[in-house]
């Protein structure tokens, strides 16, 4: 059975042990493999096999040999003069492999630095040669027309690569084509680290005028000229490679890993500070990325420590560019241990609140949310935006009566947005946009339609002002029960009005306005269903000692309660007493209309959202819907009964993490 594996399905495993800086499993690293559950196991050893025959990234582990390991690991980093090189130059039809062919391939064997074969073959493209690459190269129709085609060339040309290095100048466009084809044809690529010369020559020889392979080699006195002929350019290639690696020796540059640093620092750098991860664990728990100062650079957190942590170094160019930054300065990480990875969430929030790190997007700064209010300052509502926090939200026993005028919706991020979308819904509706103690007669705005002027003093319009004030703020927060005009529909006609007047700066951003409309009322939809959240969880506790245990976790109204550790002789008094409590509490008043929007502190909002987000994210973690306060006795029985028997279930198996307790840090 012959057996050929995608270089996307290769590559991702290669990524995986990386992320995971130990052996893999073979019957794990199969599944990856063949995306199947239970995939035979002498499939997967069958696949494997094959994958190591294949990709000489990977090799068996050199204690068993049902661990897959990467090559890399396994030996020390050889010296340069012990090291097989393949300066490698092709010629194709084009710029891009697939839509373009192979035409010539050169390449020269280097050993102890020096060149000992050549190997030399033009290729039948099987497509016309474009007259101007003909003019570039030299290479006819009538040339190839007679040579082997690629599928005969590749059999040869990997004998005479086999166990060295490959070197080229510009080597992605080289290696790119090679690697097409052999994937293609063979379902395998060369072994990664093939060095490329240019930026090498780059570091080593500045000041020429451009960096072409025939500039570089005339410039390091190379016998033999670059000129767009494969063997040609290979010797020339060989040559530059050749004398680099001198002026490296120089500078006590010795070792392969070395050059591979030195041609490409910024991602070699990264993958160097895996070293930082060697003692992370594999529990759940927070992180944070230190610079040389000891500053706090980054804050995250992780179901799995070491797999998480590790990824960021592993997967540099898919980070945010402030978590680039932050692992490009990092020189320690510290850590805590978590329960559960829902206490990881929350803590994560705790700690970027404490330290407000440089490289985290959000969270570092609550106090600049904004609020979107509707007071009765002055004669009707006035619809506003402030970052100052109501009392009554930070101190309960302040909370006002249930007549209280304001109301008051968020935060938001962002208050830049927030204050455009509200300049929208002014623009759009009739609304008051004076000060709180205007003068007795009306503004400008009522002369020309654009507000209803509750200064005037006539209840009726005062009325019909705060009732539209009252279903703007209805439209924000999602209300089906009302008959409001759509803002954005409102919105798009001010547009096109503006386009037709050939205002077209002023339409487009009247658009972008609508879209912060847009995510104002999607983030209070968002904030809404996390503080309405009530669900419970379970999880395998580590033994300490004291026997196994489960953990509790309590989210109410949004929030995390105080987690319990549950054993067995105590399992069903304690979880009927937390329930109890909860279903216990002082509900919110809810007496009047303004009562009924969701408001929270700034400084809550952030975590709010991470609950609701591993809510949805984590949907393979079992979770307990828990009853309101006013739900039937039955309701709640039935809960109770839930929870028990799932935590006699998990105390009846082993516990998910066996690497000690949980709580451990490093600081």
């Amino acid at each position: 059975m012959q057996l050929q594996l995608s270089l996307r399905v290769a590559d991702e495993l290669h990524e995986t042990l990386l992320v995971r800086g130990e052996p893999l499993d073979a019957v794990e690293a199969a599944r990856l493999l063949v995306a199947s559950a239970n995939p035979p196991a002498l499939l997967c050893r069958e696949i494997l096999m094959a994958l190591v025959h294949q990709d000489r990234r990977f090799c068996w582990d050199g204690c068993s040999d049902s661990l897959l390991s990467l090559r890399n690991w396994e030996g020390p980093d050889p010296d340069l003069a012990d090291v097989p090189f393949v300066a490698l130059d092709l010629e194709t039809t084009g710029a891009r492999a697939g839509m373009s062919k192979i035409t010539e391939i050169g390449a020269v064997r280097i050993e102890g630095f020096r060149e000992v074969k050549t190997f030399e073959t033009l290729v039948n493209p099987m497509r016309p040669i474009p007259p101007m690459i003909t003019h570039i190269t030299g290479i006819t129709q009538e040339m190839v027309a007679g040579a082997p085609r690629i599928e005969d060339v590749i059999p040869e040309l990997l004998e005479f690569l086999e166990g060295a290095v490959v070197v080229a100048h510009n080597a992605s466009f080289d290696v790119g084509f090679l690697n097409y084809e052999l994937q293609r044809l063979k379902g395998r690529r060369l072994g990664e680290g093939a060095i490329d010369t240019l930026p090498l020559a780059r570091a080593l020889a500045p000041g020429l005028p451009n960096y072409r392979l025939h500039t570089v080699a005339e410039a390091l006195d190379a016998p033999v000229a670059a000129c767009h002929r494969a063997l040609a350019d290979a010797q020339a290639a060989g040559h530059v490679f050749v004398t680099l690696v001198g002026r490296l020796q120089e500078r006590g540059i010795t070792r392969l890993e070395e050059v591979r640093a030195y041609a490409n620092p910024a991602s070699r750098s990264q993958l160097e500070k895996l070293r930082l991860t060697r003692d992370l664990p594999k529990a759940p728990g927070t992180y944070r990325f230190l610079d040389k100062e000891g500053q706090i650079l980054y804050v995250g957190k992780a179901d799995r420590l070491r797999e998480r942590v590790r990824s960021h170094f592993v997967t540099g160019a898919d980070n945010a560019r402030r978590l680039r930054q932050a692992v490009r300065l990092v020189e320690r990480i510290d850590w805590d241990e978590t329960h559960t990875p829902l206490e990881a969430v929350v803590r994560e929030q705790q700690q970027i609140l404490e330290h407000r790190p440089c490289c985290n997007m959000y969270g570092t700064r609550p106090e600049t949310y904004a609020y979107i209010k509707a007071s009765n300052s002055g004669p009707g509502l006035n619809l506003s935006t402030s970052s100052r926090v109501p009392r009554w939200l930070n101190s309960p026993d302040d909370q006002p009566p249930s007549s209280r005028q304001t109301m008051v919706i968020g935060p938001f991020r962002g208050r830049t947005r927030v204050n455009a979308a509200l300049e929208l819904l002014q623009r759009c509706y009739p609304i008051r946009r004076c000060p709180k103690h205007p003068e007795s007669r009306p503004c400008v705005r009522r002369d020309h339609a654009r507000c209803l002027a509750p200064c005037v003093g006539d209840p009726q319009v005062r009325i019909a002002h705060d009732a539209l004030v009252t279903g703007i703020l209805g439209w924000l927060t999602g209300r089906q029960d009302i008959e409001f005009p759509d803002p954005l529909k409102r919105a798009n006609e001010v547009t096109r009005s503006l386009s037709k007047q050939r205002r077209y700066e002023e339409a487009q951003r009247l658009q972008e306005a609508c879209e912060h409309l847009l995510n104002v009322r999607r983030s209070y939809e968002a904030l809404a269903e996390a503080r309405s959240l009530r669900f419970a969880t379970l999880w395998p506790q580590t033994e300490n000692g004291n026997g196994h245990s489960v953990r509790l976790n309590l989210v109410w109204n949004g929030k995390l309660r105080e987690p319990m550790s549950l054993y067995p002789s105590t399992v069903e008094k304690e979880i009927g007493q937390a329930l109890e409590t909860l279903w216990g509490e002082r509900a919110p008043h809810a007496a009047d209309a303004a009562s009924a929007l969701v408001a929270v502190p700034q400084m809550e909002l952030d975590s709010f959202l991470a609950i609701r987000r591993w809510f949805h994210d984590a949907e393979q973690t079992p979770k307990v819907l828990l009853p309101a306060p006013d739900a039937d006795a039955a309701s709640k029985e039935t809960v109770k009964a839930q929870l028990n028997a799932e935590a006699f279930r998990i105390l009846s198996t082993r516990p998910l993490h066996e690497e000690g307790p949980a709580g451990q840090s490093r600081r």
